[in-house]
């Protein structure tokens, strides 16, 4: 059971980790994006109805960028969320994307997000062994 909690630990890590990467990833893609077109942040801020100091405190990563204002700025750039949260450095676009919140709230939900974790890893596993 400790091997497995470690193991929940990790993977709640490498998730924060990587919605922090995308988030970086969505705040580079609207500067370049307010960039290219010739527009200030504050004319986003006006754009989307929120204050500047708003706009400048999510594209500073001091914020995260909620989804009704990543749906707002969607549509004023006429870019899919899609669009604003891909990596032009990474060449593949079916990335396999989670998120983990919270904790269980219960042991048979831990157990069950266990086996989970296991059939992924032999999947892995599986996946790579046929590639070899």
């Amino acid at each position: 059971m400790v091997e497995s909690r470690q193991l929940i630990d990790s993977m709640k890590r490498f998730c924060w980790r990587w919605t922090r990467m995308n988030n970086e990833i969505v705040i580079e893609n609207i500067k370049k994006w307010l960039e290219k077109n010739h527009h200030p942040q504050s004319w986003l801020a006006k754009e989307i109805n929120v204050s500047a100091p708003l706009i400048s405190q999510m594209l500073n990563g001091e914020r995260k960028i909620q989804t009704k204002y990543l749906l707002s700025i969607a549509t004023v750039t006429g870019m899919s969320p899609e669009e604003l949260a891909r990596d032009e450095k990474v060449l593949a676009d079916n990335e396999l994307t989670c998120e983990l919140r919270g904790d269980f709230s219960n042991p048979k939900l831990e157990n069950q997000f266990d086996k989970l974790l296991w059939d992924i890893q032999c999947y892995v596993d599986l996946a790579g062994a046929s590639h070899d």
